[in-house]
């Protein structure tokens, strides 16, 4: 289930229709035609939402399935687009050899066995992360709830164990910093957090760039839980396979999933629909 906003906090809008349940047998048969470029977020949807960040690890089954995805390249590319930090979801995730990761919200990118990628124009921004990262250290309360989480080339607030009404004032003040004090940066939301960010992240140019790589014939589908998300389904619209992963409510996404355990029975599927397909060869 998706956390809410306390009511006084700004939202993001969304397409107002709810996504239909995922066909079980779609993706799997459209794997036995022709490859696909498959893109997974992470908190939410390789894992259940935590407390602490650090602690999200992913579903039990999660690492094993995408080393196996993994090693089919000539049929299938799975990429983990996430606004964690690509050192962090390697952590989480163990082994990672074949899988392209894109972090930070499309900030960051690393291909398979090679080097970390910046996006153009994110150093220009650290300025004003200096000055993100110097106004909660002076303005969150300690020890009250609030987790800072740091990843250099974004910073996020999360408030999931604050006070609700603390939250709120924080996140009034916080907000209000960003867009009229950092002007290279924006305000994320997701599931219980805040984040400063640069102006040129997002998860939908990061999947375009990724498509655009990867090749046309790679048809692209793409799982993700929470708002930055929404960036995703958008540019996706009538050309690939969008779902959301949780409960059903108004997404830009055109299928959806209960809960990371179904990414797992789909995640299996695909894996067992694409051994059927190369032993047919």
């Amino acid at each position: 289930m998706r956390e809410r906003l306390p009511s006084s906090l700004p939202r993001v809008s969304r397409s107002e229709r709810i996504p239909d349940p995922l066909p079980p047998a779609l993706i799997p048969d459209l794997i036995r035609h022709k490859p696909i470029l498959l893109c997974l977020d992470y908190d939410g949807t390789l894992s259940e939402i935590a407390d602490e960040p650090a602690e999200a690890y992913p579903l039990r089954e999660i690492p094993q399935l995408l080393a196996l995805l993994a090693k089919k390249r000539e049929r299938i590319t799975v990429a983990v687009v996430s606004g964690r930090e690509i050192a962090e979801l390697q952590r989480l995730l163990g082994s990672s050899d074949g899988l392209e990761f894109v972090g930070v919200h499309g900030l960051e990118m690393v291909r398979p066995g090679g080097r970390r990628e910046v996006a153009p124009g994110t150093r220009e921004c650290m300025p004003d992360l200096a000055k993100i990262r110097a106004w909660l250290a002076r303005n969150v309360p300690k020890r009250t709830g609030f987790v800072i989480e740091d990843k250099g080339l974004a910073i996020a607030l999360h408030y999931r164990k604050a006070d609700a009404a603390v939250a709120r004032k924080v996140h009034r003040a916080f907000e209000r910093l960003i867009r009229l004090e950092t002007p290279t940066l924006k305000a994320g939301h997701g599931k219980m957090v805040i984040e400063a960010m640069p102006k040129l992240a997002g998860k939908g140019d990061a999947v375009l760039r990724l498509v655009g790589r990867i090749g046309e014939r790679f048809f692209p589908v793409y799982f993700g839980d929470d708002l930055s998300d929404e960036d995703a389904f958008a540019v996706l619209k009538g050309r690939g396979i969008t779902v959301l992963v949780g409960e059903a409510q108004p997404s830009g996404a055109r299928y959806r999933v209960d809960n990371p355990a179904g990414v797992v029975v789909v995640l299996d599927s695909i894996a067992n629909a694409l051994g059927e397909a190369l032993a047919a060869g």
